[in-house]
């Protein structure tokens, strides 16, 4: 987008605005990694300690912070996550044992829509270390990933909505038309 894209109104919300909306209706503690704009809003913030590394690198901010042992990890630009989705996702990791639960559709897998045990962390800092930067590739260092697939992941709404990220002028003016203006 060329510019923070967190702030972007869809909907008459700020996209990040939606996202602690959708998170805090399922999670008792929502952490945000990494500069965002002041929403006043009863989430907690966290610096990252590797600005510019990516989104690894506010996965590690946030699962540091966190509490509780089942994590939720979204991006902040996605307008159409849904709670009940969400609910799900972490739900399915608490009922097997696995390391993570994550969406799967079209293009492949979404990691920064995704549910993921605290105990990562260890494996998450390593492959910071090591020089991986994408979320994709650091599934690959999992033994143990669940997948969520369309027929499951319909159930909750059109995934091309739901697991959406605003990359784009031309995304924005879809969510924008999606939400209604």
């Amino acid at each position: 987008m060329g510019r923070d894209k967190l702030p972007l109104t869809v909907g008459g919300e700020p996209l990040v605005g939606r996202v602690i909306d959708a998170l805090s209706r399922r999670c008792d503690e929502v952490i945000l990694a990494g500069p965002c704009p002041d929403l006043h809003r009863d989430v907690r913030r966290v610096r990252d300690d590797r600005p510019g590394e990516g989104p690894l690198a506010g996965m590690e901010a946030g699962l540091s912070a966190a509490r509780f042992p089942l994590v939720f990890v979204a991006a902040g630009d996605m307008p159409f996550l849904s709670s009940e989705l969400v609910s799900y996702l972490l739900g399915a990791l608490a009922r097997r044992e696995v390391q993570a639960v994550v969406p799967l559709y079209e293009e492949g897998s979404h990691p920064l829509c995704a549910a993921y045990d605290r105990d990562i962390l260890p494996r998450l800092r390593s492959a910071l270390d090591d020089g991986v930067r994408a979320a994709r590739g650091f599934l690959g260092r999992l033994e143990r990933v669940a997948y969520v697939e369309d027929a499951d992941l319909r159930r909750f709404g059109d995934p091309d909505l739901l697991l959406m990220n605003v990359n784009s002028p031309e995304d924005l003016r879809r969510a924008r038309d999606a939400a209604g203006g």
